[in-house]
């Protein structure tokens, strides 16, 4: 029996949707005449979202294991847009529970928490703004999501490589970077908060599972720019999103790059910007000027490697030129740099012969270790931080000064400046991934 105060069905998946499509262009304020003038929204990024559930579908906000709507299956989700150029993308992750270190070890994947709760998404996107009032802010999309097969084949893979890493007694060791499009965030209210963990003695940070920004902005997104790579058949094969992956570069392995262009009939000239990248798009099956739909929502970063007759990458990695006015109000925890670090890789691996023909050789994933990141890349990116501070910017550290990474120009020339804190310019840079440390990782991972 449906509850009759209720201005809809919450046993009916159908009426539970159509009450919230009804937000879609107004704000909670718009909406609700009785809203209270005295919600305190300050430091509590959920608040939005209680906001909905108590006054808007009737219900308290709880923690209960089922979905909020239970009778329907659907777990309700608020989660805020925020505006870059002219699109819309997500603000955040989408946070979907915490990990119970000490009872997820004893679940299964078809009869998980994890699963019960949030096989049905009903997403409430609001568009955020900075010093704003929550109560105005307008709702932009309303959507009932249910996980593609081919996506829940990818995010079943994930929540396993989760478990098994609680299950080996190294919670403590997970990082966001392990999976694809459901991550384990970290979730404590200090970075100094730690649980216990069944299987080791060693605390670790509380963690959430949640979907990954770049899988949020899959579901705004308007697809048609993108295409998939990968079929829910595939994967429902017992071959994990990887081993797919690799499968489809296999024909090519020891053709070179002209030759994999002329099979596919690839027209883009080899001295070209984006001729790698077109490669690489036509070898997954995807056209040459479609995104590739996995990618993007596992926020996969794909780079090409060439590496010479003796072995060593022809080119560094480089991330994002930064902005030096920015870089100095980050913290490391929060740093563009450690985002960067923290995501996966897919490298498309070429061998230079003598006269520089590109012959390709393989793929391979990569996560950057964790003690790398925290170590490493923490002591280079504090650093620079403090040279640009004092007004040092044209002595950031180099590639001989950190295992890992480095700074250099990453311009048009040496006349693309950009202002530092102190006012003064100073040539456009970015964080560089060593050549040495890439060759290392290249030649120590296993899942070529």
């Amino acid at each position: 029996m449906s509850q009759p105060s209720l201005p809809y069905d919450p046993e009916d998946r159908d009426s539970i949707v159509a009450y919230a499509e009804r937000l879609v262009g107004y704000s909670l304020r718009d909406v609700l005449e009785s809203l209270p003038s005295k919600i305190d929204f300050s430091g509590h990024k959920g608040g939005f979202g209680t906001a909905l559930e108590r006054h808007y579908f009737g219900y308290e906000p709880n923690s209960r294991p089922e979905p909020d709507f239970a009778a329907a299956g659907v777990e309700l989700k608020a989660t805020p847009l925020r505006r870059s150029g002219k699109r819309l993308v997500a603000k955040e992750r989408l946070v979907l529970g915490m990990i119970d270190y000490m009872t997820v070890v004893s679940e299964e994947w078809e009869s998980s928490s994890f699963l019960r709760k949030n096989a049905h998404l009903l997403l409430v996107f609001y568009l955020h703004e900075d010093g704003g009032d929550p109560r105005d802010f307008v709702i932009k999309i309303v959507r009932l999501w249910d996980f593609p097969e081919a996506d829940l084949e990818v995010i079943r893979d994930d929540w396993e490589k989760i478990v098994a890493k609680v299950r080996a007694g190294r919670a403590h060791e997970l990082s966001e970077g392990d999976t694809l499009y459901l991550a384990a965030c970290t979730k404590g209210a200090t970075s100094a908060d730690r649980r216990e963990q069944p299987f080791s003695a060693e605390p670790a940070k509380p963690r959430a599972l949640s979907l990954k920004a770049s899988y949020m902005n899959s579901i705004i997104a308007d697809s048609l720019d993108r295409q998939s790579a990968v079929s829910a058949d595939e994967l429902r094969s017992g071959a994990t999103f990887e081993d797919v992956v690799h499968q489809r570069f296999k024909p090519f392995i020891g053709l070179t790059a002209d030759e994999i262009a002329a099979r596919l009939g690839v027209r883009v000239q080899r001295g070209a910007k984006n001729y790698y990248a077109v490669l690489t798009r036509r070898m997954l099956g995807v056209a040459a000027d479609k995104k590739v739909a996995e990618f993007e929502k596992a926020d996969l970063v794909v780079r090409t490697v060439r590496l010479r007759p003796s072995g060593t990458p022809k080119e560094a990695v480089s991330f994002p030129a930064f902005d030096y006015c920015d870089l100095v109000e980050q913290r490391w925890e929060d740093s563009d740099l450690r985002d960067q670090l923290m995501r996966r890789f897919l490298f498309v691996v070429y061998q230079l012969d003598r006269q520089g023909v590109p012959t390709l050789l393989r793929t391979q994933f990569w996560t950057p270790p964790t003690h790398d990141v925290e170590v490493h890349a923490r002591d280079c990116f504090e650093q620079t931080v403090a040279l640009v501070r004092e007004d040092r910017a044209d002595y950031l550290p180099g590639s001989g000064d950190n295992e890992m990474c480095h700074v250099r120009p990453h311009g048009r020339d040496r006349h693309d400046l950009v202002s530092t804190p102190s006012g003064s310019l100073a040539v456009r840079k970015s964080f560089w991934l060593n050549q040495s440390y890439l060759a290392e990782q290249l030649a120590d991972a296993e899942d070529s």
